[in-house]
């Protein structure tokens, strides 16, 4: 399966997490409810930040995010909810975190060259 990633952004970050007795989804659903989301997409240079559930893992639990630039990631990481949002990944006892960064590909310039 090929996965289309926004040009436009610069950084996508993929980081799956596990837990156990539905406290995957019991995270996501604090992490709306208390605006952190909303707080996080309002950050300059963010461009997604979706969570997911795997279909062949019903514990699991996938975040992506992209962001314009470096710079925008950065300020992501010192800002209050990124702490805010380590502090309830240890209330819901989310584990396993495998993180995968990405960087998109420029188009080929040549027509012939997509095939």
């Amino acid at each position: 399966m090929l996965l289309s990633i926004n040009c436009n952004a610069q950084v996508t970050i993929n980081i799956r997490y596990s837990a156990e007795d539905g406290n995957a989804r019991k995270y996501v659903e604090e992490m709306e409810s208390s605006g952190i989301v909303a707080r996080i997409r309002a950050i300059e240079g963010c461009l997604r930040y979706d969570y997911f559930y795997p279909a062949d893992d019903p514990q699991g639990l996938l975040l992506i995010d992209e962001w314009a630039d470096q710079a925008a990631l950065d300020r992501y990481h010192s800002s209050p909810m990124m702490q805010e949002a380590a502090s309830l990944r240890e209330k819901y006892k989310l584990g396993g975190r495998q993180v995968r960064r990405f960087t998109p590909v420029a188009p080929p310039s040549n027509p012939e060259e997509k095939k």
